[in-house]
């Protein structure tokens, strides 16, 4: 536990986290309710001035608003055209969603009452979305099934360099399908992202497109895996440039392979987004077969860009 936790808990006793976290989810969203009513309670207009000059999350962004959402308005009428489906996201997701799959630190989420989460990765919600309608049955997606969002995420930690914030805005990607032997699935899903980002860089950007591939654990036969991947990004996208880092085992919830991004045009080779295969649809559902890729490349990156 960090110093601050530790010198509240002795000062209010040893036992409050226990007796917090003893609490049922209705008692304890309750109770959190109380307290920040009682602390705004004692806010006036004043404090919200001083409150918004030093809180660094709730500043807008520097980026031109109508040119930034005719992008996102570029990126999901081009997926939608490619049978990609574009998702409007809540602005928060249930409490845990990225912690609970090992992608971000719940300290580096801006946690919320009522158990939600500001949204800090739009993938792994758009992964719980899908989980939860093949549950249902809604949808047949043995050849799989791909989704999209542009959304501004939230991050608590900190960010270094000018124009950068706790917010900022992502591109992401979705597919998930089911197991077919020989890495059918995984060959689909790779080539349907990986095809959408090249022709969005050359139609938009007048850019290629490059990838670099990294093995990641989780396949039993893991360098077979990287190269029927590197075969199969090679025959569908022949002019992408493909690279191969040494295997990294440590990854905490890529699987078999992740992929970065990189576009190349007038502003040199930039790296723009990354992506991989992860087991969230698989954890979320008890289901070995399930697939789940998924990929994102920062907008306001390519914002800024254009400038």
């Amino acid at each position: 536990m960090s110093k601050p936790i530790n010198r509240i808990i002795k000062q209010l006793g040893e036992d409050l986290l226990q007796k917090l976290n003893g609490l049922t989810a209705s008692d304890f969203h309750s109770f959190m309710l109380e307290a920040f009513r009682a602390r705004t309670d004692q806010l006036r207009p004043p404090d919200m001035l001083r409150s918004y000059a030093g809180n660094r999350f709730a500043k807008p962004s520097e980026l031109d608003p109508v040119s930034y959402h005719q992008l996102e308005a570029e990126l999901l009428a081009s997926a939608r055209q490619q049978d990609i489906q574009p998702v409007l996201l809540s602005p928060v997701a249930p409490l845990g969603n990225c912690a609970s799959h090992g992608a971000v630190d719940q300290n580096k989420v801006l946690s919320a009452s009522r158990g939600t989460e500001v949204l800090a990765d739009s993938t792994n919600m758009m992964a719980t979305i899908a989980a939860d309608r093949i549950k249902q049955g809604l949808w047949n997606h043995d050849e799989g099934v791909h989704l999209c969002s542009t959304h501004r995420v939230m991050r608590a930690q900190q960010f270094q360099g000018p124009g950068t914030f706790a917010h900022f805005g992502i591109y992401g990607m979705v597919s998930v399908g089911k197991a077919k032997g020989s890495y059918q699935c995984e060959a689909s899903l790779l080539g349907k992202q990986l095809g959408y980002y090249q022709r969005l860089f050359r139609s938009r950007f007048s850019a290629e497109l490059s990838v670099t591939l990294q093995q990641r654990g989780g396949y039993t036969d893991g360098g077979g895996f990287l190269a029927r991947m590197a075969d199969i990004i090679q025959a569908q996208l022949p002019e992408a440039a493909i690279a191969i880092q040494e295997p990294n085992q440590t990854n905490s919830y890529y699987q078999g392979i992740n992929f970065k991004l990189f576009m190349t045009g007038p502003h040199g080779k930039t790296e723009i987004g990354d992506g991989g295969f992860v087991d969230w649809t698989q954890t979320m559902l008890g289901n070995a077969k399930e697939r789940c890729l998924i990929s994102g490349i920062g907008l306001d990156r390519l914002m800024m860009m254009e400038l």
